[in-house]
């Protein structure tokens, strides 16, 4: 069930809903420190700009982390493959 959670983003309360009120908070919290880092480095921005630098941010790290998600996968299954040859080999040998 949809729950209304007030978060505070950029010294602005926004009134949220979202059925995991810890997840809401965690990602709000995400934004503000984007938002706070952008408006550091360029604080002259209006606060539209500084939400939208702050989106790009996101969005690089979380491509960043999707592609580190991806290389791991590929160096799982290279090794599961080289398990598999290996067990391959020594069940053979053993016939």
């Amino acid at each position: 069930m949809a729950e209304t959670v007030t978060v505070k983003i950029f010294n602005t309360e926004y009134k949220l809903r979202g059925d995991d009120e810890s997840r809401i908070r965690r990602a709000a919290s995400i934004v503000d420190e984007q938002m706070q880092y952008v408006s550091a480095k360029a604080p002259m921005q209006p606060a539209a700009t500084t939400a939208v630098l702050a989106a790009l941010n996101t969005a690089e790290q979380l491509l960043a982390e999707q592609n580190r998600g991806q290389e791991r996968s590929l160096d799982i299954v290279s090794q599961i493959d080289l398990l598999d040859r290996s067990l391959r080999e020594l069940i053979d040998s053993e016939e």
